[in-house]
């Protein structure tokens, strides 16, 4: 009705510029994407791939256990999107440390140095969108690991090294920004 009156007013719509032929919902019920364990102390599930957005972004639950943290690094190509749904994420960057709690929307453009991870008691879980996709193989490479190398492992930090190298074109080492402290 709305639409109807605007456009007898005068009102000009546009097509957006780009328009899939085929758009389609993408939608997931929680119980139809199970839970994966992983080597970041409780399980991911993979809510969005890639594939089902022709590889504009991905959508990944995490849920990452108390102590858990990410060695700086930076993703050149791509773009993080965090949405805390449960704890609090601790987010290191150029501009120093910060908690961010539940109902905290976090941004980690292409190329910031970072690290994240879990400094709370309870585990923190979020949402991470990934733009654009294909970074979510990282996850599902992690779990087939701790399949049979555990984080505690003394072969860990080797095997976690060679699978996150694989991972070149979206996860880069980097050295802590100046001022900052080891995640």
């Amino acid at each position: 009705m709305a639409l109807a009156s605007m456009a007898s007013a005068g009102a000009v719509f546009a097509e957006p510029a780009s328009v899939p032929a085929a758009a389609e919902v993408v939608a997931k019920a929680a119980d139809d994407v199970p839970a994966v364990p992983y080597d970041a102390g409780s399980s991911y599930r993979l809510l969005v791939p890639s594939e089902a957005t022709g590889g504009q972004y991905a959508v990944i639950e995490l849920v990452e256990g108390p102590g858990y943290r990410t060695p700086w690094h930076r993703h050149d190509g791509m773009e993080e999107r965090y949405y805390v749904a449960e704890g609090t994420l601790t987010v290191r960057g150029a501009d120093g440390t910060r908690d961010y709690p539940a109902g905290s929307y976090i941004v980690i453009p292409p190329g910031a140095v970072h690290a994240q991870g879990n400094n709370a008691q309870v585990p923190v879980k979020v949402l991470l969108t990934l733009t654009p996709g294909g970074f979510e193989q990282f996850f599902i490479d992690r779990a087939e690991l701790y399949k049979t190398v555990k984080r505690d492992d003394p072969g860990f930090q080797g095997e976690m090294i060679k699978l996150a190298m694989r991972q070149g074109r979206w996860l880069q080492p980097a050295d802590a920004p100046a001022g900052a402290t080891t995640p």
